[in-house]
């Protein structure tokens, strides 16, 4: 008498089914391909197109409505905090740029976080084998969509409350 097959797959069975999955565009056209411009930028070590892939002002809002609305009402000031979200995005970057080689990403849908920004959860395998699990705000501008910054699980669940 022989086994039932399992229902379980293996290591080598789940990262097939990912690669399988449809390619997502680097391009500007889709929150993923705002994320692997992203990405790609980082793995060249160019900073000007890694600034090309954010939204330094509407991330700056963010911030800003965290911390107080009427503040994020102020022209001045998120220009101001644009400003300085971008010097210190550059300067972090030029300090520690993300090592990202070998690293294969898979994106698995996207949630509504405010009007014309998403959540997009990206699935990264490292070289080593283990995967990684990021979420991203992604917005949508007249030029395409943009990165803003990464937000954690437990941020998504203050969103669900």
């Amino acid at each position: 008498m022989t086994s039932p097959p399992s229902d379980e797959s293996g290591p080598d069975d789940v990262l097939a089914k990912l690669r399988a999955r449809p390619p997502v565009a680097r391009d500007f056209t889709t929150p993923e391909g705002a994320i692997l411009c992203l990405e790609d930028a980082c793995r060249r070590r160019d900073i000007e197109a890694a600034v090309a892939c954010k939204h330094f002002l509407i991330e700056g809002i963010l911030m800003l409505l965290d911390y107080d609305e009427n503040l994020a009402r102020d022209p001045e000031l998120r220009e101001r905090n644009a400003r300085l979200a971008e010097q210190k995005y550059r300067r972090d970057l030029a300090e520690a740029w993300p090592n990202l080689d070998g690293v294969e990403s898979f994106f698995f849908g996207r949630q509504a976080y405010l009007d014309g920004i998403v959540v997009v959860t990206e699935i990264r395998r490292l070289p080593g084998g283990s995967f990684d699990k990021l979420n991203f705000l992604v917005t949508k501008t007249k030029d395409g969509w943009r990165v803003l910054n990464q937000i954690s699980d437990e941020g998504l669940e203050d969103l669900e409350d």
